[in-house]
């Protein structure tokens, strides 16, 4: 009787057990889910600067301060020593949204200061914000770019640094990440034309979604970025938030602003 009744009592432990199990795992599936792709897509998206730093990587002639896109207003600061370089910019769309490419909303200043010409290795470019919204959503933290010079196949190549990274959401709700990433710049150096590059991006980073969860990402096959296009045109981003993996992938190489999206073996093609 005494074996019978420990036996018993072990399995309705290890019953009770499994259940809590269960529903601990079910729970967080359901609690990460709740940010959805498209979450992590305006991330990314919100720290996408090409065209603040096209706008900020020109030479002498062709650096002045200007009003463009009738919202935005380009002011170059001279250095008081009478230099050229480091060369310090602000970027100001105003108090009130303003329509940018692929119908994204900003409003606010972009602070950009670069220690030298872009293609100029060692050259630093630092890039902060004042009171600014993408999406009237709050921006916050650094970006950095670095250049790195030629790799072994003579193409030029950058380390870009996002710190702080924050996305304060009307609501309340936030998302923050951190990240590093190494841009090669694999077509268009023969030409100063912006409209020819073509970028090769690898790299990884961190941070924490609108549900408080912690959440890791990593480039598994590297992102292709040409000139002009909406986003990268093909590679494949893995997320991991809780054990729970999805997968980005941008596709084969057509300019669209598309992306297919896989959560425990379900698809969905979505846009960004």
């Amino acid at each position: 009787m005494r074996k019978s009744g420990k036996f018993i009592v072990l399995v309705v432990l290890a019953v009770g057990l499994a259940m809590l199990n269960s529903c601990n795992k079910n729970d967080v599936e359901d609690l990460a889910l709740r940010t959805e792709a498209k979450d992590y897509l305006a991330l990314f998206g919100a720290f996408n600067f090409d065209s603040e730093e096209t706008i900020t990587s020109g030479d002498e002639d062709d650096l002045k301060s200007a009003e463009l896109l009738g919202c935005l207003t380009v002011t170059i600061h001279e250095n008081e020593s009478g230099e050229f370089w480091p060369r310090n910019w602000t970027l100001d769309y105003g108090d009130e949204n303003c329509e940018t490419f692929n119908g994204n909303l900003r409003r606010g200043k972009i602070h950009v200061t670069l220690s030298d010409w872009w293609r100029n290795e060692g050259s630093f470019r630092e890039i902060t914000f004042e009171d600014y919204y993408f999406n009237d959503n709050n921006l916050q933290g650094t970006k950095t770019i670095l250049n790195n010079g030629e790799n072994e196949n003579g193409n030029l190549t950058f380390t870009k640094k996002v710190t702080g990274g924050k996305l304060i959401y009307a609501d309340g709700d936030e998302m923050a990440w951190e990240c590093e990433k190494l841009s090669e710049m694999v077509e268009g150096q023969e030409t100063l034309l912006f409209a020819d590059d073509v970028w090769s991006v690898t790299g990884s980073g961190a941070g924490v979604n609108k549900d408080g969860l912690e959440f890791s990402f990593q480039i598994t096959s590297p992102l292709i970025y040409k000139n002009g296009c909406f986003g990268p045109v093909s590679g494949v981003v893995e997320i991991n938030t809780n054990g729970i993996l999805q997968v980005f992938d941008y596709g084969d190489g057509e300019c669209d602003n598309k992306v297919t999206v896989t959560t425990n073996g379900v698809s969905e093609t979505t846009e960004f």
